[in-house]
């Protein structure tokens, strides 16, 4: 009888590792195939000849219809049967359909920019639910602001200085200090809290709250130099690549 709790708990376990793992795939075969849609476009609808251009802007223009359909229709499914397999499944088409539909309503609204928008885009979010699924909430939270740093800092880049882009992207990177300010303070509460937030836990006890600090600090200073000197953004990009994979390797030796 004693061995009979640790068995289930064993079967437990291995239920849980095999649902990660599942998602983990999907995920990572979800980003892949849009990248390839976004990539396709790319080659054709933004580098191609004039023809291949004027045949898939119409392959833009109805996928935007194609993709809201397919996310009611998943919406209907998920809603219908949110108690039993299927709901999960539509809403997994609801998801679906609403990245494919907001995807060609980018590329076609906003051309050529917003198809090399979503280039950049796509695999920054599908590292970011690979983490989720993988590494501890810290490393998660850390990700998300260096990654969106470093989306924020390929903008700068881009866009600081050119006629069109120059104001929105300072306006978007101002908006983005801000929103880091905002973010210390959320920290700062989460910390006092025990990393509870409305009775959820949301960061473990005992977290290292110098490391998310530190993260949140370097987004901030690389962000303000990229707007204080444009020409820096490619070498800060390299700094937020370098904190990035120091804190891949210090949370992947805690899991160990």
């Amino acid at each position: 009888m004693a061995n009979k709790p640790r068995s289930e708990k064993r079967a437990e376990k291995e239920r849980r590792e095999r649902e990660v793992l599942d998602r983990v795939f999907t995920l990572f075969l979800a980003g892949i195939a849009a990248e390839c849609y976004v990539l396709l476009i790319y080659r054709k609808f933004v580098r191609g000849v004039v023809q291949d251009m004027a045949t898939y802007s119409y392959v833009v223009e109805y996928g935007r219809y194609i993709g809201t359909l397919v996310m009611i229709a998943g919406l209907v499914l998920a809603v219908w049967k949110r108690q039993e397999r299927s709901g999960r499944i539509g809403a997994a088409i609801a998801a679906a359909g609403a990245f494919f539909a907001f995807a060609n309503i980018l590329m076609f609204a906003v051309h050529p920019q917003g198809t090399i928008f979503l280039c950049a885009l796509i695999p920054i979010l599908t590292v970011l639910g690979l983490v989720y699924f993988l590494f501890q909430r810290e490393f998660f939270f850390d990700s998300v602001i260096l990654g969106g740093t470093m989306f924020t800092l390929w903008l700068c880049r881009r866009g600081l200085g050119t006629e069109n882009w120059n104001t929105k992207v300072t306006a978007g990177a101002l908006v983005v200090l801000v929103g880091l300010g905002a973010v210390t303070g959320v920290l700062r509460y989460l910390q006092q809290q025990n990393g509870v937030f409305r009775g959820r836990q949301v960061f473990p006890k005992g977290c290292d709250y110098r490391l998310l600090y530190g993260s949140v600090a370097v987004a901030f200073v690389t962000i303000a130099a990229a707007l204080a000197v444009p020409a820096s953004a490619f070498y800060t990009m390299w700094v937020v690549g370098v904190a990035i994979f120091a804190l891949a390797i210090y949370y992947t030796t805690k899991l160990m």
